[in-house]
């Protein structure tokens, strides 16, 4: 089987009636009009997106580019640009940022350069004391002198791309590092003293059984890393690995049973080796997660570089995909977002109880006293009502007074759901957006 966007069946269908949205291009007065008449709260999540690569794994299916030193200078030149031009836009409102986060792309290929940008951020935004500064990180990069060096520039927590302890997973994926090299970057950012590591690790390879993967996870934990997140590997069709499978160089992965089999491995192995579920695919041994995370889905979190997405609450738009272009834009003094789209209160209280449920835990009062309406009222006009029923139903969700928990035996339709949504909605963004750098509309799926 191939996990694609329709490997979900009736499931995938439901999430894209819920969250179908249509992104258009506007003038910069209206652009930063929505933006600051949308924000729903003083305290934001800022996202940093770095696109570049030494080399483009061929089941990323993440905005990158490959690596030049001159365009990378330029490029966080502009990132300094852009933060200065989105905090002089909101500089009335008084925002406070409470978590940071950089994706990519390799994030952890530069390293006094994120104290600039952090310091760019202080300079327009204000920043509170008790603030995470997170990035994903290759195993490779992360030498003793770079660990030390990404924590004196400010970085406090760090997440390890590993994804298998198997030199054969590694290969297939396309991955430069290699298993010592993991099991070094673990150990040199636990030196460094980062404040929380997480690593990732991936299942549904091709060819990858449950007792490999039982193996690799046993393997992670030996590493004692904070947090473990468990991603399948998701096959767009835009990425080079689905053209890989299709012609027959790689074979197709794992069927449904054993996805589910190999989700509930996951569960039931990191539970025993002393990690608690914090969210359907992260397990941790303390009670914070990795950051950023809630933000995405319920906002407000404020983007930066090129195809990073932002969602203020009410507002979603997306900085155009183009490395260039984006550059190009921010030099200009022009924001460079290339769509966005008005988000209804419905969409906005499906997307909160999504988060929610992810986070495997929803309490009522909350929901209620965030969008000042009655639950089951609001949740009749999102159309998630339909899903929530079901869920009780068949006993994937547990109501018990003012709270609704996600049952063990519904984490995994909560897992299909988290993965189908994925591949949907920002998969589809991205794939949409990487076409052509300025589109006039776009509609997702």
């Amino acid at each position: 089987m191939l996990l694609d966007q329709y490997a979900f069946g009736t499931l995938g269908e439901r999430i894209v009636k819920v969250f179908s949205a249509v992104f258009r291009r506007e003038d910069e007065v209206k652009f930063k009009e929505h933006i600051s008449k949308s924000i729903s709260k003083n305290s934001v999540g800022v996202y940093i997106h770095f696109p570049f690569c030494k080399s483009l794994c061929p089941a990323c299916p993440y905005v990158r580019d490959i690596w030049q030193e001159r365009m990378m200078k330029a490029y966080v030149s502009a990132l300094k640009i852009e933060i200065g031009l989105v905090g002089e836009a909101l500089k009335d409102l008084g925002l406070r940022v409470v978590d940071i986060h950089a994706g990519g792309g390799t994030p952890s290929l530069i390293d006094k350069e994120w104290g600039e940008v952090i310091q760019t951020v202080r300079e327009h935004f204000d920043v509170s004391q008790d603030y995470r500064f997170g990035i994903e990180a290759n195993p490779e990069d992360l030498t003793e002198d770079k660990a030390f060096q990404l924590r004196e520039s400010g970085v406090d927590e760090v997440s390890i791309g590993i994804q298998s302890l198997f030199k054969t997973n590694l290969k297939m994926l396309g991955r430069r590092h290699g298993v010592e090299e993991s099991l070094e970057a673990v150990e040199k950012c636990r030196d460094a003293g980062f404040k929380l590591i997480n690593v990732d690790m991936m299942y549904m390879l091709p060819e990858q059984s449950i007792d490999s993967w039982i193996h690799d996870l046993k393997l992670a934990s030996e590493l004692g890393p904070d947090q473990i997140t468990c991603y399948p590997l998701l096959v767009p069709h835009y990425t080079p690995f689905y053209k890989m499978i299709k012609e027959g160089r790689v074979q197709e992965q794992p069927n449904m049973k054993e996805f589910k089999r190999m989700y509930y491995a996951a569960v039931h192995t990191l539970t025993n080796e002393g990690y608690t579920p914090l969210r359907y695919y992260s397990f941790s041994r303390k009670s914070e997660e990795y950051s950023t995370v809630e933000l995405e889905m319920v906002g407000p979190l404020l983007g930066f570089g090129s195809g990073a997405i932002s969602f203020t609450g009410g507002y979603e738009y997306i900085n155009t995909c183009s490395v260039k272009e984006y550059i190009k834009s921010v030099k200009r003094g022009r924001l460079p977002i290339a769509g966005g789209r008005n988000v209804a209160k419905e969409e906005r209280a499906a997307r909160y109880v999504a988060e929610r449920l992810s986070a495997l835990k929803l309490k009522i009062k909350d929901f209620e006293r965030e969008f000042g309406e009655p639950f089951e009222a609001l949740m009749k006009k999102s159309g998630y009502n339909v899903a929530l029923r079901i869920g009780l139903l068949l006993g994937n969700l547990k109501r018990e007074g003012d709270e609704i928990r996600v049952t063990e035996k519904g984490m995994w339709q909560r897992n299909l759901g988290g993965w189908a949504f994925v591949l949907s909605i920002p998969c589809r963004i991205v794939e949409e957006y990487t076409k052509t750098p300025w589109p006039i509309e776009v509609r997702v799926p």
